[in-house]
């Protein structure tokens, strides 16, 4: 199941990446799809599909869960403050880079967390 799950992964990213660079059409949707392989591949890294579900993995996810949405509050914020003060001009690219951050937080919190704990 490890395999399968990395393999997926590895597509996720190569038609990401691939849809980013060739269709301008999809940009949006390549760079989604990067994102989501890269989650999915440190959320793999961190806790592997082979071992089983236990208490102290339930605590990191919640811990980490609770610190990425904290985090992410006040990186919305600041982008916010960025398109208010006119310093990123392209709104399209402003709600790309909130997007990243949302969906990039969780797994660099896990990584943290799972270090600590």
């Amino acid at each position: 199941m490890k395999r399968v799950n990395v393999l997926l992964d590895i597509i996720l990213i190569g038609v990401g990446l691939y849809l980013t660079m060739t269709d301008p059409a999809a940009k949006t949707l390549g760079i989604i799809l990067v994102l989501a392989g890269v989650t999915s591949r440190i959320t793999g890294a961190v806790f592997s599909p082979t071992e089983p579900y236990d208490e102290r993995q339930g605590t990191v996810k919640i811990r980490s869960g609770h610190i990425a949405y904290l985090v992410s509050i006040g990186y919305l914020f600041l982008i916010l403050l960025l398109v208010n003060l006119s310093i990123i001009q392209d709104i399209q690219f402003a709600l790309l880079l909130a997007l990243g951050g949302q969906i990039l937080f969780f797994p660099i919190v896990l990584i943290f967390i799972n270090r600590r704990i």
